[in-house]
């Protein structure tokens, strides 16, 4: 076996070395790239010449070879930090810190007594918090552990041998490696299309669309839409098969996806919480009173009664006496038990115990859409005639064409359209026609075309046409100023935020021999199928709630603005026609007049993960303790600009949530709020702690 050329060690995480022209997009080599550099995207033969392997797939001892070489396919481990660290880490807390350094002057001037104390209460808060974050990252660990997916790959005895699909865990997946992908498949790594059939991907997680997305194995020229993520030849890990099959060769694998990309991105120091500056500004408070008690005490001793160091154990008392010793175990505790809370009642893991306070301060949260407002799957809104008005007609052909291409065309699973289509239909309607025929849905064609019996119409079959809405009407008999007033119509609804199709039907004579594409000309146009995100069935309620608990809700989506906007009105948030602030406007904006617009503006649409963060650190920098909950990979710079970070629990794992729900039906922020709210007040408020330690009346 020839050497694989640009190996891995040569290359930085994150980047393509295998494959030329897939690099990271802006961002130091972060997923969130919204525009690709690249000129040309590699064909077949060049990613086969380059990967030194083929169709049929590699052999075990190079299979072997490069697992040894570039190392199993996983995310870099995190270091995770042992119950000592996590206690000593609990030590650099400023008042922790203060209190040590009144246990050690006590003890310095013989007061035993006192210094015992203040380290015993020293060391039962850094237990507490140890204890209660080592808990988190054994039960992050655990939902780690009980994921255990596979691939299937063809994979070769010998040089000579034929190869054989087999299921191998997908750390065993190296590049070179030729896959089979299928419905409900996680892909294990970023791939190269070989051959697909009808394959369509959903990569919600990865750019927050909310619909699947078509693939091919086609060669294209050009940048892509929607960067290097709307290329059709490629699907990239963290994504999930939703319908159809494909072959298709890896890449890259590990730290190299595009996946670990983003998460190697954001290895930077992270700025100070709410907690945080809560905590230094109370610390800093009774340093500058320790500091200056005990000088004047001393002087005032020495200038009243003539003493000079013989009132120093009295000074270092009064400065003792300042501090409220219990402060550190009641602010543990209270946060402690609202984690244990919050585990029980609601599945949330808090990873950091200083998290619960950031949330329970937030006044801002961002919300990704999709996902959160919207559920992963689309709902029809309305089926439209030729002059716009409702018709149900045209419902029917949809679901038709949905039910008959989804039995004929061996397509093991209807898409995210047709399954609304169906969901929307009389199934009465669909028993009606006899199927004959189909042609499944082709990325390049965008049509979707089945072949059924009309009942009482002998000798006569029915061709049942969607698709887009260009490449249906190209195929119809209309007039050309008819064709420009339908397509003002479509153009008309999908700026109110809808995804329209168009349907179309044709009757021709029957016969036995097969149907093909170019049996899709002269047909008569029935009218428009309109879709709209479904609502998540509680959406409208938590908004509710957070309103009423003074939580100022911001929408951060990548979608259209008149998506973003519609999915707000029916939720029942009032969007004013000027209330969408989309990302090239905020391109256009300062660090403070983004601060400015982003504090009186609602929905941001058009976001890239970098317009998210940005925005998240606006709002930040505006005074505000702003939270996001976001699931995707493309939500992780925000997750991480934000103070506090909320996010369900995922196959793929996120190294920057604060938060974590152990089921995605468990991340509603209403479900949260009430117990994250009676932990922390009581632990936070300065006259509440006055109040339980009577040493800190001074202050």
């Amino acid at each position: 076996m020839g050497p694989v050329p640009e190996s891995a060690e040569a290359s930085e995480p994150g980047t393509h070395a295998l494959v030329p022209g897939f690099v990271p997009g802006p961002g130091n080599g972060s997923a969130a790239g919204a525009t690709d550099r690249t000129t040309r995207a590699p064909g077949v033969l060049e990613v086969l010449r380059r990967l030194d392997s083929g169709p049929r797939g590699l052999t075990e001892a190079q299979a072997e070879e490069r697992v040894v070489r570039f190392g199993v396919n996983t995310l870099p481990p995190r270091c995770e930090a042992s119950w000592p660290r996590l206690f000593v880490r609990s030590l650099r807390d400023p008042f922790t810190a203060v209190l040590l350094c009144l246990g050690l002057v006590s003890a310095a001037v013989a007061s035993w007594g006192a210094a015992c104390v203040i380290l015993l209460l020293v060391a039962v808060s850094c237990v507490l918090r140890a204890s209660g974050e080592h808990r988190a990252d054994r039960s992050m660990a655990a939902l780690r552990g009980l994921v255990a997916t596979t691939a299937t790959v063809l994979r070769r005895a010998d040089e000579g041998e034929a190869p054989v699909a087999r299921e191998v865990p997908v750390e065993e997946v190296v590049p070179g490696d030729v896959i089979r992908l299928g419905p409900g498949d996680l892909v294990p790594a970023d791939v190269r299309l070989l051959r697909a059939n009808g394959l369509t991907v959903h990569q919600a997680a990865l750019t927050g669309e909310s619909l699947p997305v078509a693939k091919a194995a086609v060669d294209t020229t050009g940048a892509a839409h929607g960067g290097v993520f709307g290329r059709p030849q490629m699907c990239f890990q963290g994504s999930s098969v939703v319908s159809g099959s494909g072959t298709a060769i890896v890449v890259a694998t590990g730290r190299r996806t595009r996946f670990a990309a983003a998460h190697g991105g954001l290895g930077a120091q992270r700025e100070s919480s709410a907690f945080d500056r809560s905590v230094h500004g109370i610390s800093w408070i009774l340093i500058r009173f320790m500091l200056l008690t005990p000088p004047l005490v001393l002087m005032a001793n020495a200038a009243l009664r003539g003493r000079g160091l013989e009132t120093l154990p009295f000074a270092v008392a009064v400065a003792v006496g300042l501090t409220p010793e219990m402060l550190p175990v009641i602010v543990t505790t209270c946060l402690a038990r609202g984690a244990s809370l919050l585990a029980r009642a609601h599945g949330v893991i808090v990873k950091r115990l200083p998290a619960l306070h950031d949330l329970g301060a937030v006044d801002v949260l961002c919300l990704d859409k999709t996902g959160t407002l919207t559920k992963d799957r689309p709902a029809v809104d309305r089926a439209l005639g030729p002059d716009g008005e409702d018709d149900p007609e045209v419902l029917r052909w949809a679901a038709v064409n949905a039910w008959w291409t989804l039995q004929l065309a061996d397509l093991p699973t209807p898409d995210a359209l047709d399954e609304a289509i169906l969901d929307a239909a009389d199934e009465g309607d669909l028993m009606a026609y006899d199927g004959t025929a189909a042609i499944p849905f082709d990325p390049v064609r965008r049509l979707a075309t089945a072949v059924v019996r009309t009942p009482g119409r002998l000798g006569t079959h029915t061709l049942v046409v969607k698709g887009a809405v260009e490449a249906v009407l190209v195929r119809c008999a209309v007039a050309e100023d008819e064709r420009e007033r339908l397509l003002a119509l479509a153009a008309h609804q999908a700026d109110a935020g809808l995804r329209v199709l168009a349907v179309a039907t044709a009757e021709r004579p029957a016969r036995v021999r097969d149907y093909t594409p170019a049996d899709e000309r002269g047909l008569t146009f029935q009218g428009f199928v309109t879709v709209r995100d479904a609502l998540a069935p509680t959406a409208a309620d938590a908004l509710r709630v957070l309103a009423e608990r003074g939580v100022t809700v911001k929408i951060l989506t990548g979608d259209h603005p008149e998506t973003a906007a519609r999915a707000c009105r029916d939720l029942g948030v009032p969007v004013a026609s000027d209330g969408v602030l989309t990302a090239d406007r905020v391109d256009g904006l300062s660090d403070t007049e983004l601060a400015h617009a982003a504090a009186r503006t609602a929905v941001f649409a058009r976001c890239t993960p970098e317009h998210k963060a940005r925005i998240a650190a606006a709002l930040r920098s505006g005074g505000h303790t702003v939270g996001f909950l976001g699931d995707g990979v493309n939500d992780l710079p925000a997750l991480r600009a934000a103070d506090i970070g909320i996010a369900p629990a995922t196959p793929w794992p996120s190294p920057v949530r604060p938060l974590t729900s152990c089921s995605p039906r468990r991340t509603s922020p209403r479900s949260t709020m009430p117990s994250r709210r009676d932990a922390t007040p009581a632990a936070t408020s300065p006259r509440t702690c006055a109040s339980r330690c009577p040493r800190t009346s001074a202050t």
